[in-house]
């Protein structure tokens, strides 16, 4: 499964665990106080039970708190310890994206070359610019010491390059 795919299931089950938060809490306050026709009309029923919107809480709450304060108080606690939850789960989902195996892309897929990938590109043949040494000491070092030289790889090609190197590089090996 990618990273993108697990993002937005991550994203998806945060908002679900806050929705049926913040709407069980108006289905509790309405269940404690009795299905009282004050209510208001509920949104649908399902099975015989009537179902508020999720939203109806706040309402509620702002009209009916002096007559039940305990109710609104717990029902706001359950509504508010929803989106606690929600952030505990983004941020479990989160670790356990951070421990998923392969290729990590978050900052983008740019890497060095592996010995395989240098032999399949054809940089690792005897002629052309050379760019560098690969599977031993780095070329300044190579110089100096024949028995670190590892395998050097260079582009035979008719094409541009660019190469990188430190300072006064040529001063050290020439």
């Amino acid at each position: 499964m990618t990273s993108t795919r697990l993002l937005v299931g991550q994203i998806l089950i945060v908002f679900a665990i806050m929705l049926l938060g913040v709407w069980a809490a108006p289905q509790w306050a309405a269940a404690m106080l009795g299905y009282q026709p004050r209510l208001g009309a509920p949104w649908f029923g399902l099975g015989g039970l009537p179902l508020y919107r999720p939203w109806a809480l706040f309402s509620w709450w702002f009209h009916y708190d002096a007559y039940a304060p305990a109710i609104f108080n717990r029902a706001g606690a359950l509504a508010g310890a929803s989106g606690f939850l929600g952030c505990a789960a983004a941020v479990a989902g989160s670790l356990w994206r951070a421990r998923q195996p392969g290729e990590v892309t978050t900052y983008g897929s740019a890497r060095w070359a592996g010995r395989k990938e240098i032999r399949r590109s054809g940089l690792a043949g005897d002629a052309g610019v050379f760019l560098g040494t690969f599977g031993g000491a780095p070329a300044a070092i190579s110089a100096r010491d024949p028995s670190s030289v590892g395998r050097s790889f260079r582009q035979d090609a008719d094409s541009e390059c660019s190469l990188l190197a430190p300072v006064n590089l040529i001063d050290e090996i020439g």
